[in-house]
């Protein structure tokens, strides 16, 4: 049974990675027309790094986002990340998550901020004429709760507050995410799966617009076989509401415990492509940094930052 699922877990990565050097025109994905998409943007450079997959591989502050419920499994009492993200050279994506265990549970709060540069204002009559600026910007506020199911079961859920104005206009709403983690009989290997954004319309200008919501599974393996547990394989399938079916894969290596290199690629997207980052830790610190390519001519690629306290 172990032999079998190891071979189940090895064709789910070779599909992945066929996908992921795949340049065909079939796989050409579209940008999305939900509203808010800021709340797709990932929290941790960590999981940034290794491609955007991090359903199943993320620990600590950052899972808030991802998903709390790999927390039940996570050894440690307290976290906290920061990040600071550049995204297409023209806005901010600030974000905060703690992460406690408390009692037979883990909570977390989670803020994040999207802020863009400032755009001019301009009148309709005459047509093009400057009149001033605005700065649109996204805020949302999450807690969550995480609980174990038995010895290899953790879910976990988070509710959140929305915000969003655009110049003169603006409109709140409230989101659910849902998670499930399940830790295989096969040692270091992880499955789980994510719904989220879940919640009604929200309106701007008389404008309505449906919330990013999207469902994910993934997967999260480190074979304590292969270079003593220093190498984690990850991936995730995202299922959004409102474009086509995208992939994510990546894999960190340990060079020493001080020191992680991390690498990935996005697949099905027509303007994201590879990533790349590294790690450093000592003591209660980390810090992490990631690279993602950006394929659209005109914009920069996405630089994030995040730092993280543990104890």
């Amino acid at each position: 049974m172990v032999r079998k699922s190891k071979r189940v877990l090895l064709i789910i990565f070779a599909v992945l990675l066929v996908f992921s050097v795949s340049g065909t025109s079939a796989f050409a994905g579209d940008p999305g027309e939900a509203g808010l998409l800021s709340l797709r943007l990932g929290v941790g450079a960590r999981e940034a790094g290794m491609g955007g997959a991090g359903v199943a591989s993320s620990q600590g502050a950052s899972a808030i986002f991802w998903n709390p419920a790999n927390n039940v499994f996570a050894d440690f009492e307290t976290e906290l990340v920061l990040q600071h993200y550049r995204y297409l050279g023209l806005f901010s994506h600030e974000s905060a998550a703690v992460a406690h265990k408390a009692g037979g549970g883990v909570i977390g709060f989670l803020f994040t901020g999207f802020y863009s540069d400032e755009i001019p204002r301009t009148g309709n009559e005459p047509v093009g004429v400057t009149e001033g600026s605005f700065s649109p910007y996204d805020v949302s506020f999450g807690i969550s709760y995480a609980h174990s199911l038995g010895d290899r079961f953790g879910v976990g859920l988070t509710a959140k507050m929305i915000y969003e104005k655009i110049d003169l206009y603006s409109d709140s709403g409230f989101a659910f995410d849902f998670f499930i983690t399940h830790k295989s009989m096969i040692e270091g290997l992880t499955f789980a799966a994510s719904a989220t954004n879940i919640g009604s319309q929200m309106n701007l200008n008389e404008e309505p617009f449906d919330l990013p919501a999207a469902f994910r599974i993934g997967f999260a393996w480190s074979p304590d076989e292969i270079l003593a547990g220093r190498v984690t394989l990850t991936g995730d399938v995202v299922f959004p509401n409102d474009t086509n079916e995208k992939a994510h894969v990546g894999a960190e290596f340990k060079v020493i415990d001080q020191l992680i290199l991390r690498g990935g690629t996005k697949v099905n997207y027509e303007s994201q492509g590879w990533t790349a980052g590294a790690g450093f830790r000592t003591g209660v610190l980390g810090v992490d940094y990631a690279y993602e390519e950006t394929k659209t001519e005109g914009f920069d690629a996405g630089h994030k930052f995040s730092l993280n306290l543990h104890w």
